[in-house]
């Protein structure tokens, strides 16, 4: 596992060969680590092998996923660094190793509480995409995880847990319900993580990797609104599940987008979303970034699908005109708040018709369409 004594003698080498400079040391939760690390995501053959090994002498991050390469790359990364050890090349607590989990892998039947990826809307099956954060899932991966890297990961990711929300906008869920069952999801997983870093399966801490709220796209390649995960929020999922299991918060970690396109984590997304930016927020809340895509960009949607992409759903028309009966749930929410706090809310509940609004709009919304008049129609 990565050391912070490790980690940072790595950089002092690679400085004393002036292979570093000064400038491009950062640091990833307690670790000391080179600004630019090593993506695993196309490490799949004994071909890109020497492309880690040369890496691996200038830079100590390594990113992969239980989904590259249906686990390979975890393979190679964990033979890699076993080796480079041998050889006295380096030690691996001089690197840090990330890895996420999430994605169900093909050939897998979906296991329970998984979500589904791309065009088929759950009725797939094992050769489908599926998506999963479900604690006996995720326990189970993380471990995977371990056994294919050799090592205990030093930090481990939720890979796009958003797919939830996607999958419930295909739904037409209401987007406060899809938002609240998508963090009381992560509230659950968190508590699988939190547990797997006291065990030691995870050595470091755990994160998210995700295109949070100032992505201009979410993960499916829509605007990003419904799908996008809130970064405190999450941060506040963290909290409380370390809090439920009785531990120090593990959660070190938030993994986004950031390149020429996508610059929405530094820039902000203007007056579209004015919403502190995530690069912002993570300092603020004392949370390491790592961006992914750094060198290329999500094309504009429409254009090319890409890896995000699947089976031409990469958008949706919503016939209401407020879609997913939005208003309908916040008032069903604030219904149930004032019934839970009657004491503390009966001016208000005196001073206001709520009971006539909630009633109102608690109802399930009609999708009928009402008779137009063609007349008043123009060509």
């Amino acid at each position: 596992m990565a050391s912070v004594e490790g980690t940072r003698r790595f950089l002092q080498r690679a400085a004393g060969r002036q292979a570093l400079h000064a400038a491009n040391a950062r640091q990833l939760g307690p670790f000391a680590c080179t600004a630019v690390g090593f993506g695993a995501y196309r490490l799949e053959s004994e071909a890109q092998v020497p492309a880690l090994r040369q890496a691996l002498k200038v830079m100590n991050v390594v990113d992969t996923s239980s989904h590259y390469a249906s686990g390979l790359s975890e393979r190679l990364v964990g033979r890699v660094l076993r080796e480079a050890e041998e050889s006295r090349e380096l030690s691996r607590e001089e690197v840090v190793v990330c890895t996420k989990v999430g994605h169900v892998s093909k050939g897998q039947d979906p296991p329970k509480g998984a979500v589904p990826v791309g065009a088929h809307k759950g009725e797939g099956g094992a050769q489908d995409d599926w998506h999963c954060i479900s604690p006996p899932f995720v326990s189970e991966e993380v471990r995977a995880c371990k056994e294919r890297l050799g090592t205990s990961p030093d930090f481990v990711l939720l890979h796009n847990p958003e797919y939830l929300l996607a999958a419930r906008l295909q739904q037409q869920a209401p987007i406060a319900d899809a938002w609240d069952e998508m963090y009381q999801a992560l509230f659950e997983s968190f508590k699988a993580l939190e547990m797997l870093c006291s065990e030691g399966i995870i050595a470091g801490g755990y994160g998210v990797s995700s295109n949070f709220l100032s992505c201009m796209f979410s993960v499916t390649g829509r605007a990003n609104l419904y799908e996008a995960l809130v970064l405190d929020r999450v941060a506040d999922a963290a909290a409380a599940a370390a809090a439920d299991v009785g531990v120090d918060c593990h959660f070190k970690l938030a993994q986004l987008p950031l390149n020429a396109f996508e610059g929405g984590a530094v820039l902000g997304r203007g007056k579209a979303v004015e919403a502190e930016r995530d690069c912002d927020l993570a300092t603020r809340l004392g949370i390491s970034l790592v961006t992914n895509r750094p060198l290329n960009a999500l094309p504009m949607p429409g254009v090319s699908t890409g890896d995000w992409g699947r089976g031409g759903a990469s958008h949706l028309q919503l016939r209401e005109a407020k879609p997913m009966g939005t208003m309908a749930s916040l008032l069903k929410q604030l219904g149930k708040s004032l019934e839970t706090n009657r004491c503390s809310c009966a001016v208000v509940a005196q001073s206001l018709p709520w009971q006539n609004l909630v009633g109102r709009y608690s109802r399930p919304p009609q999708h009928q369409r009402a008779p137009r008049d063609r007349s008043s129609c123009r060509n």
